[in-house]
């Protein structure tokens, strides 16, 4: 099982019944990590995995295969033992056998808390912060100390991370978390062979690390943190900076980075002697910095000679502010116009206050108009675990039957949009917190008199969602990471009027979706079968006949036509689109005359183009959400 031949699990996996694959995170130095959702528990949770054929396409002798396994299980010990809000928790491990091309696997497993966001890295910019010092104080405050407070509880246990640096921590919301403990050390813990004590990213590494690893003790981990200490002021360490070396500031022109400076010197000291003693040494040093550095002032500007006496008359000032401000939003205006990649959002301004003004000014002032440049985040996590994929401005062409007599060419303003469709396990979760409004009996749940779900048997014997015990739940684990289909329109709505979104119209959803080139999706309305199949009945002739083929899903194979949706192909967009043969919910939106800005949803069908009402559901058709650019964006500030 090499690299060549895939990953070790695949989205709908189960580990030991208890956890299912969704979707796979990332590869390490000795395996894999996956996001997963434990069954019991209703949670997400990363699993990181490893396997001796994993590792023998890795490594290259027996000794090392047989340290690296030993190390993947002191990191559990380790992680084991700490119990802080600042550190990774791990919450299981195992080991469990899977069956590759007809061979038996054996692999190991830990099981520790899902982090979504991004990592000590992302906090820090690429040029450091000097010479801003409040920015300085604002991430010291903000994540520096919290980082030193886990590595003091990890201290306490006589640990030593051995491989601190801002990949290894991650940020669950605004608090840092220190993960990857597969080169701690520890007196309790039994050492491991040291053919591969070397280990580590050299940068951060102290001295006596890499030459002589059985005199590394905390205050290796002190050389780190001085280490991440110096990139937050001074920018990302590049290959030009040699390692195992004292770090220190250029050039510290005030008396703050001048004792930052001494600080990161004193950390990063090659002599361990020489450096702090514990983190509390050093946290104590850093926040005395902080205590005795008053927050920046503006530069005071040299007296000028006194301007001509009518110019001091408030009706001259106020003139002057209108133009500067006029002047300012025009040239804004100018140079963000048409420039691809950016959101244009107008803010009107507040009125000069008329009352200041001579009357002859007065009637000349009107509400000024500024335009702010923002740049997007291309992507986004939703409240449900969804990535939403930025989805940039631009025009699509409807076909004659969708246009209906309209303007064929559409403009589409930039949106957010899910990736890929929602899952049957996303939209189980979605009921169950719900439950106490609905109701399922002889098949149909619905929230009063709104039918959100048709249950039982889609195709097949396929029938993935559930309701026993007062609860729904996924019938099998290989079916959570499979889009959730037979869900109305109006269930559809529900689902992400629930999760702070709404379903894309369908002018979004053929722009972000259909006219992909590289999935098996139709390409929308312009698809010559699409222009054809424009009534309901026609549809379901369609859905029959391909059920009748040899590939149509089995009680045993399900998956023939459908499958995970992490393994339906990217657009150009990032964009997921389900295969051939399957569609998706979209909005219409129609304005009542004389009532604007009043307006109704209509359901539609894609890319069949197909209108229906909302209580109705398809066998084939499944559904995503989109967002407002303007929502998203205040939901990232």
């Amino acid at each position: 099982m090499s690299t060549s031949q895939g990953k070790i699990f695949s989205p709908g996996n189960m580990i030991q019944d208890k956890w299912v694959i969704l979707e796979f995170i990332g590869k390490g130095a000795f395996g894999e990590v996956y996001r997963a959702h434990q069954l019991n528990l209703q949670r997400d949770v990363a699993i990181k995995v490893v396997s001796q054929d994993w590792l023998k396409s890795t490594l290259e002798s027996d000794e090392e295969i047989d340290t690296a396994l030993q190390r993947f299980r002191r990191e559990v010990q380790a992680m084991a033992c700490i119990r802080h809000p600042n550190v990774l928790q791990v919450f299981d491990n195992g080991s469990m056998e899977i069956s590759k091309n007809g061979n038996r696997h054996p692999v190991e497993f830990i099981v520790m808390e899902y982090i979504p966001g991004d990592t000590l890295r992302y906090t820090m910019s690429e040029e450091g912060f000097y010479p801003e010092q409040n920015l300085v104080k604002e991430w010291l405050e903000d994540y520096f100390f919290a980082v030193l407070e886990g590595v003091k509880a990890i201290h306490a246990l006589d640990m030593v991370h051995r491989d601190l640096k801002p990949e290894n921590v991650l940020i669950d919301g605004e608090t840092p978390k220190i993960a990857d403990f597969g080169l701690a050390r520890s007196s309790r813990l039994k050492p491991v062979t040291q053919s591969m004590d070397i280990k580590g990213t050299a940068h951060y590494m102290s001295p006596e690390h890499f030459f002589d690893f059985r005199k590394a003790d905390c205050r290796a981990d002190i050389y780190s943190l001085g280490k991440i200490l110096y990139e937050a002021v001074d920018g990302k360490i590049n290959e030009k900076i040699l390692p195992f070396k004292t770090a220190f500031l250029a050039d510290p022109v005030t008396p703050f980075f001048q004792k930052l400076d001494e600080i990161i010197r004193k950390a990063t000291a090659e002599n361990k002697d020489e450096r702090f003693s514990s983190v509390d040494k050093l946290r104590d040093a850093v926040s005395d910095v902080i205590a005795s550095s008053p927050k920046e002032t503006k530069v005071e500007i040299p007296e000028k000679p006194k301007p001509i006496k009518f110019l001091h008359q408030p009706q001259w000032i106020w003139l002057g502010i209108v133009l500067a401000v006029g002047s300012v939003a025009a040239m804004t205006l100018w140079h963000v116009l048409d420039k691809p990649g950016k959101l244009d959002i107008r803010v009107q301004s507040s009125p000069v206050p008329a009352e200041n003004l001579p009357a002859p000014q007065q009637s000349q002032i009107a509400r000024k108009v500024q335009t702010v440049r923002i740049s997007p985040e291309p992507v986004v996590l939703a409240e449900d675990g969804a990535t939403l994929r930025f989805i940039p401005a631009g025009d699509v062409t409807l076909s004659e039957n969708l246009a209906r007599g309209a303007q064929r060419e559409r403009k589409v303003n930039s949106f957010y949009i899910d990736e890929a469709p929602v899952t049957n396990h996303q939209f189980v979760q979605f009921l169950n917190q719900n439950i106490s409004t609905l109701t399922a009996a002889r098949g149909v749940v619905r929230e009063d008199d709104e039918i959100w779900l048709l249950l039982g048997e889609i195709f097949g014997g396929y029938h993935p969602i559930v309701f026993r015990k007062g609860q729904f739940h996924v019938s099998k684990a290989a079916y959570a990471s499979f889009p959730a289909l037979r869900v109305t329109a109006a269930g559809a709505a529900a689902y992400a009027r629930f999760y702070n979104r709404r379903l894309p119209t369908f002018e979004e959803w053929l722009y972000a979706v259909g006219k992909s080139e590289n999935t098996e999706v139709s390409s929308g309305p312009n698809d010559r079968e699409s222009n054809d199949m424009l009534d309901m009945e026609k549809m379901h002739t369609m859905m029959t006949e391909s059920q009748k083929k040899s590939d149509a899903p089995t009680l045993e194979n399900p998956a023939k036509r459908l499958s995970p949706v992490s393994d339906y192909r990217e657009n150009k967009y990032g964009v997921r689109a389900m295969n051939r043969g399957f569609g998706e919910w979209s909005l219409v939106i129609k304005s009542i005359p004389d009532e604007e800005p009043l307006t109704l949803p209509d359901y539609m069908i894609l890319p069949l183009g197909v209108t229906r009402q909302p209580w109705e559901a398809f066998e084939e058709v499944g559904f995503r959400c989109a967002r407002d650019i303007e929502k998203t964006m205040a939901k990232t500030k």
